[in-house]
């Protein structure tokens, strides 16, 4: 199992390093353009709920919306469930850039795996659906995850 492991990391690290050219041409940071497509699919969200996907503090998510919202790429409404905080969301230069980025990603992706059969890549997306729910989990599982870090013979 650890040879998917690695595979998976190997993705990992050249998705980081994917995300970061496609930022950097843009102008923007990988945050501020993960919080674009985050939106983009998940509609508006709370700062607080975008701070938690992109994995920053409140304060750091706050300093990219500012960018964000300076570059006029999101908008911060007034929430109709709660008048003590703010919606953010796309404009439409935003929801335009957004939908440029992924769409960019989503053929990058499609022609990494042209070559694959069908139900291959069928059986890969459950796999990889499986996968994403789990380490999700984990994530939320600090204990856990710490009691695990102190197995010995974890290596």
């Amino acid at each position: 199992m650890s040879e998917i492991a690695v595979r998976l990391k190997n993705v990992l690290a050249a998705s980081d390093a994917y995300r970061q050219t496609m930022a950097r041409i843009v102008g923007l940071g990988v945050p501020e353009t993960t919080i674009l497509v985050h939106l983009l699919h998940e509609g508006p969200r709370t700062p607080s709920s975008l701070a938690r996907r992109v994995g920053v503090t409140p304060a750091s998510v706050t300093a990219q919306l500012d960018r964000l919202e300076l570059a006029g790429h999101v908008v911060r409404r007034s929430n109709p469930r709660d008048r003590r905080s703010v919606l953010v969301d796309l404009t439409d230069r935003g929801r335009d850039l957004a939908a440029r980025l992924f769409a960019l990603f989503d053929r990058d992706v499609a022609m990494g795996i042209a070559a694959a059969d069908p139900a291959t890549t069928a059986e890969l997306g459950r796999i990889l659906d499986h996968v994403s729910r789990r380490l999700e989990e984990r994530a939320r599982d600090t204990r856990g995850i710490a009691a695990d870090l102190d197995e010995p013979g974890l290596r």
